[in-house]
């Protein structure tokens, strides 16, 4: 079971969902497909700060500004997301639990 959050940079919760069985799939196969990188500075979105997934309890994906990182323990790895699929794809997994306003900041940030 995949936890993915919003991570935003506001005064309330941040938004969560869970992956369904098919999407978990579907995510494992797009980090997969995603080149390996050396570490990088992800860019900055203002408030948006990316995506957060528990992949299971040692590996936590954070997925900002067309970097993919695998952190387990103390040891991360990268990968590229150049043309922010991953992120899109995150995205709509969540919009049907996202506010319409969070949904759009998203949005923004990702098609500017």
């Amino acid at each position: 079971m995949i936890k993915v959050e919003l991570d935003l940079h506001s005064d309330r919760p941040n938004p969560r969902w869970q992956l369904a069985s098919g999407d978990e799939a579907q995510l494992h196969g797009l980090i997969a497909a995603a080149p390996r990188s050396s570490a990088g500075e992800a860019e900055n979105d203002g408030g948006y700060r990316g995506f957060v997934a528990q992949l299971s309890d040692e590996e936590t994906l954070r997925v900002r500004g067309g970097v993919i990182e695998i952190a387990r323990g103390e040891e991360r790895t990268y990968r590229t997301d150049g043309d922010r699929a991953v992120e899109r794809w995150l995205l709509a997994t969540g919009r049907p639990t996202l506010e319409p306003c969070d949904y759009q900041a998203v949005v923004a940030a990702l098609w500017d």
